[in-house]
């Protein structure tokens, strides 16, 4: 459990952030005490950087970061990993697996806009290439804490409605799909940021605080320096999976 004090600033407002502690604490707290091996879907974003550093102490701790020779991903993965002194697997793959992998999915993706399915193809794709063990993975943040580029310079009462829509359809419809394309591959999937009591514990922050206009994941940002999370690492920039990982560029190719 972090010992800093619950109470801190954010842009000069005071912050409570006891209930984002526990409801973390709390979900995490199954893999802490477990034997098993944990597989993490690791970007080298914030997102997934947290959830390394709150698992740390996970003896068989694997962060796995996909993506093509020479992708983003693949580079941002090994240098966090580095820095956090975790072990981190890259995984290699190339245009012929992204596009198998695509073939096989195909059914599940109708009806799906072009950026959804690049997002679920390469969850699929870096699904299909990790070990057999527990998987988890970091979706949910731009939802919650405003991530996405539609959320800058909108006003408070806006973003929070937006934010909602945003998660409503990640809840309803995106990530049903990604658990349901990972059981066909033999996974179990699991987003901490998802699980309800998470969930609960985000609604109870104002959305003028946790839905920065101009900052994207702002609040979540200065959480992650207050769980301990070195801030250089949760100030690094990030680009989506699908385009860090190369494989959207293959998917428009092969379009």
């Amino acid at each position: 459990m972090v010992t800093d004090p619950r109470r801190a600033t954010f842009f000069g407002r005071a912050v409570d952030w006891l209930g984002l502690d526990s409801a973390i604490d709390f979900v995490l707290r199954p893999r802490k005490v477990g034997t098993r091996p944990v597989g993490l879907l690791f970007s080298g974003g914030v997102d997934s950087s947290l959830l390394a550093w709150e698992l740390r102490d996970v003896p068989r701790l694997a962060l796995l970061t996909v993506g093509l020779a020479g992708s983003r991903d693949l580079d941002a993965g090994r240098v966090v990993a580095q820095q956090l002194a975790l072990p981190w697997t890259g995984i290699e793959i190339d245009r012929l697996e992204v596009h198998e992998v695509a073939r096989g999915i195909y059914s599940e993706l109708n009806g799906l806009s072009a950026v959804d399915r690049s997002v679920q193809t390469s969850l699929a794709v870096a699904l299909a290439r990790a070990p057999r063990i527990p998987l988890l993975c970091g979706q949910g943040v731009d939802e919650l804490f405003g991530g996405y580029s539609h959320f800058r310079g909108l006003p408070p009462d806006v973003a929070a409605r937006r934010s909602e829509e945003d998660l409503e359809k990640l809840l309803s419809r995106d990530w049903p799909l990604t658990l349901r394309i990972a059981g066909k591959l033999g996974h179990s999937l699991e987003a901490p940021y998802l699980n309800a009591q998470f969930l609960a514990a985000v609604r109870q922050v104002p959305p003028a605080d946790r839905l920065d206009p101009t900052v994207p994941k702002a609040f979540f940002r200065a959480w992650a320096v207050h769980r301990g999370l070195p801030e250089a690492l949760a100030a690094r920039p990030k680009r989506a999976m699908q385009y860090g990982s190369g494989i959207d560029r293959i998917l428009r190719q092969q379009g």
